[in-house]
């Protein structure tokens, strides 16, 4: 019903502000973008997130390769093998999930988008044993299996009209890997997976070009078990960070982080589903103490989504981001500083967990 009420009369629900200083959402790369993936080769469960603006109208590329050759030389005519290559067609609405191997292309598929010229995005590719995972906006869209082994892959290469890490509108495109398939998530949403054409221990590279600007390309995650839990090396104390991304399940209903300090919780932060609350408490003892409400609009969660959060610890607060939007703040009632451990349980997906 509101939403057929804001078609009518044109209501909108209001853009939450998103904050640069804390979230690191200030600085910006060119491209072409290419980068050798150093060290250790691809593993399953490892995802690839590329963020940033639409400034063209054009198309733009986003390619795993097996080598540093990802532009057409015109002596040799040689290109390294692309074992993934999402091609997005800005003016048509198109993203095109294709692999050429030793020349040869494979079978094109297709999902859609709705970025324009200005607009953020969110490409996620996660890696699995057989294929990729391809979420657009947060939402798995397509699989795509491996043509070749998945340590394959030794770059990362992104072109075209788009620019990495800048302030203002944003894109959000991820790469989850598996054993058999790619995941590519758009803005969080899982919109594409794309079988491997070749093992994935034979990416080596990715590239990125096209009409984009850059803010951020990283590989992050494993497989990760839940209920999680994890030692806090030096205490939480203020200035430190910790950065979750998981896909929350089809029929979610709610999930938990803690914060424990000893035999206490200095901090829970646990969202609602069914309630579409976020509910924060500590715990000393056996006894909880009064839940605090987050009273943030809309509720940040999606089901069959994934999303970033991030709690910052400041000298009397922690402070809380999903996907670089304010969400709320919860004051100390127990040092930061004694914090030696953390848990994290529920119906989520685990994909990424990193203190800094």
């Amino acid at each position: 019903m509101a939403s057929i009420i804001r078609k009518i009369f044109g209501l909108h629900r209001k853009k939450v502000t998103k904050k640069d200083s804390i979230t690191g959402r200030n600085n910006s790369f060119p491209v072409p973008y290419l980068s050798k993936l150093e060290g250790n080769q691809l593993q399953p469960g490892q995802s690839l997130i590329v963020r940033g603006i639409i400034v063209g109208k054009d198309e733009f590329v986003i390619n795993l390769t097996t080598g540093a050759k990802v532009e057409l030389d015109e002596d040799t005519k040689e290109l390294d093998n692309r074992l993934l290559c999402l091609r997005t067609d800005i003016t048509n609405r198109k993203i095109h999930l294709n692999a050429c191997i030793d020349g040869e292309w494979g079978r094109e598929g297709t999902v859609k988008h709705r970025w324009q010229p200005g607009d953020e995005f969110d490409i996620r590719v996660r890696c699995h044993e057989e294929e990729y995972e391809i979420f657009i906006e947060h939402k798995l869209v397509a699989k795509f299996a491996h043509y070749v082994p998945l340590t394959n892959v030794t770059h990362i290469y992104i072109n075209g009209d788009v620019e990495l890490y800048s302030p203002g509108d944003e894109f959000d495109i991820r790469v989850r890997c598996h054993e058999e398939e790619y995941e590519i998530f758009i803005e969080h949403k899982l919109v594409a997976k794309f079988a491997h054409y070749v093992p994935l221990n034979n990416v080596t590279h990715i590239y990125i070009n096209g009409d984009v600007e850059l803010y951020s390309v990283s590989w992050e995650g494993k497989y990760y078990s839940v209920p999680y839990a994890a030692d806090v090396p030096g205490n939480f104390y203020p200035g430190r960070k910790l950065y979750v991304s998981a896909l929350t399940k089809k029929k979610a209903k709610q999930f938990f982080i803690d914060f424990h300090a000893g035999q206490d919780i200095a901090f829970r932060v646990n969202p609602r589903f069914p309630a579409k609350k976020i509910i924060s408490n500590t715990k000393v003892g056996q006894n909880w103490g009064t839940e605090e409400r987050m009273e943030n609009e809309p509720f940040p969660f999606r089901r069959k989504r994934n999303f970033d959060l991030l709690i910052y610890c400041e000298e009397n607060k922690f402070v809380m981001y999903v996907d670089d939007c304010l969400i709320g703040c919860f004051e100390h009632k127990i040092s930061p500083r004694q914090i030696d451990r953390l848990t994290i349980d529920g119906d989520i997906i685990l994909q990424g967990v990193h203190l800094k």
